[in-house]
């Protein structure tokens, strides 16, 4: 490579992916696929013998006899799911660690280099569970040494880097394929205080599409004569009219009308949809992402009027709707929006560049939920928030306890998250969702009246959360993410089959 060096910044996208890079310089590029293009679909196509992914897998598709084909799992990254395909089990992390895979690979044989540290760009909203995902997803991969970014963070390094005069506080509306996050930024020369995040990873464009599939369902099916079970026994059917919908939703950023056809059962059954008939089945969607954006700006101990810039990125923020309603909620605020494809891929790679090389880039994140451990608390069993979202990274929190019983040997640790704010001290079971449950073992003289367990959480910058137990003298530290490191034999098993991609 003759000494010269490539920082990676990647946008793991629900739908696409994107990959832009920096040399030492700091110039930034977007690296491009097949026919140019710089989407890299976040598809993987499964048969019998290999996987294929990206466009490759999509073309597959017209040539393989038996295929399964994956999408949209970015949602499930960080759960227990999994999808058993040909008598393999199959979860969100290998399928993305494909993806990766894929992209890595074909930059290597491009460039010439060989490819083991880059920034992974993450919704705002992703816990610590969906985090240690991605990075175990980067690890399998072969990116020995990932990094996370928020993807609206990522979003504003790039915006600063492009108009570099910009300062003052800033919400990143960014609307993606699958998620939605809102950051409220205090922007200064080379420095970005995140103040709050609010966000949801099951709300994006893949939502808008889905709506819009319906409405052209309802027309084909009535035009052609068909019944709902009809449609629902018709895969192939099903999948040409998401297609079209995401096809005319793009269409109808532009324009008020678009026609189309769908090939139902030898003949083509033509609808005409607008643009009144997607805004008003998706309006709830759009007016969702508005009161979460209402909620950022007060959550971060701002008025409206305190706001100066709304910079919407993300590939549905060109519908014209979502503009007109930030709008009218937010008079006098200046909008702009902001290269909706490849932001936060560019800012990911320019952070890369700081991280791993000029540390230049300063950014102060916030965590994004809430953590604690289950505890009896007044007779009953509660969360006792130990880390509040939306305080500044890293951060600690500590509680003293005492065992249960006399002579115990282990110690239960329950971790929970959810969305208490800062100054809730429990929080129900049934408003927290279990991350991980941890036993600690337990040494010395254990007395139930007067034994004391030190229990300290603690949050890193990058929002990943530690425990340190610590009990007659002997301490126990439990990592969340630890799991991101497999052992040799699951490593080699899972890597056969990620190497294996086309």
């Amino acid at each position: 490579m003759d000494g010269e060096q490539y920082f990676i910044g990647i946008d793991l996208g629900m739908i696409n992916s994107v990959m832009a890079f920096t040399d030492d310089t700091g110039t930034i590029s977007i690296q491009r696929w097949d026919k140019g293009y710089t989407k890299f679909p976040s598809v993987v196509l499964l048969t019998p013998s290999r996987a294929y992914a990206g466009q490759l897998a999509i073309d597959r598709m017209f040539y393989e006899d038996r295929y399964h084909f994956e999408n949209c799992f970015k949602r499930m990254m960080g759960t227990t799911h999994k999808q058993k395909i040909y008598n393999t089990d199959y979860t969100p992390t290998e399928l993305f660690s494909m993806i990766l895979h894929k992209m890595i690979r074909t930059f290597e044989t491009e460039k010439g280099c060989k490819v083991e540290k880059a920034v992974l760009a993450v919704p705002a909203d992703f816990g610590d569970s969906e985090r240690e995902a991605t990075m175990k997803a980067a690890y399998l991969a072969g990116i020995k040494e990932p990094k996370i970014i928020n993807e609206s963070n990522a979003a504003a390094i790039s915006y600063c880097h492009d108009m570099n005069d910009f300062e003052g506080k800033a919400a990143i509306y960014d609307i993606g394929g699958g998620t939605f996050d809102v950051t409220v930024m205090d922007i200064r020369k080379g420095g970005f205080d995140v103040l709050s995040n609010e966000g949801s990873k099951f709300l994006g464009g893949r939502d808008w599409d889905l709506q819009l599939a319906s409405i052209i369902q309802r027309k084909v099916v009535t035009a052609a004569g068909l019944t709902s079970k009809d449609v629902d026994d018709d895969s192939d059917l099903r999948r040409h009219i998401l297609t079209e919908a995401e096809r005319h939703k793009i269409i109808l950023d532009r324009v008020d009308e678009s026609k189309g056809a769908i090939k139902v059962r030898g003949r083509h059954i033509g609808f005409t949809i607008t643009r009144a008939e997607l805004d008003k089945a998706t309006y709830d969607l759009v007016s969702k992402t508005i009161r979460m954006t209402s909620d950022a700006i007060e959550a971060a101990g701002l008025t409206k009027r305190d706001l100066d810039r709304i910079i919407m990125v993300g590939g549905p923020s060109i519908t014209p709707l979502i503009r007109t309603l930030l709008e009218k909620e937010f008079p006098g605020v200046q909008i702009t929006r902001y290269d909706p494809i490849h932001a936060v891929a560019r800012g990911a790679a320019l952070y890369a560049r700081s991280v791993f090389f000029a540390d230049d880039i300063k950014v102060r994140s916030v965590l994004n939920k809430t953590f604690g451990l289950k505890m009896g608390i007044d007779g009953e069993e509660m969360v006792c928030n130990l880390l509040h979202r939306n305080v500044t990274l890293p951060r600690s929190g500590k509680v003293v306890c005492r065992p249960k019983n006399d002579d115990q040997e282990v110690l239960d640790i329950a971790v929970y998250e959810n969305r208490a704010d800062k100054g809730e001290e429990s929080t129900p079971l049934t408003r927290s969702r279990l991350v991980k449950t941890f036993h600690i073992p337990l040494t010395g003289k254990i007395s139930r009246g007067k034994t004391k367990m030190d229990i300290e959480m603690n949050a890193d910058v990058e929002g990943l959360i530690s425990i340190k137990v610590s009990c007659n003298g002997a301490t126990e530290t439990c990592d969340l993410a630890k799991d991101i490191y497999l052992s040799d034999n699951e490593f080699m098993e899972t890597m056969q089959r990620v190497r294996s991609v086309q």
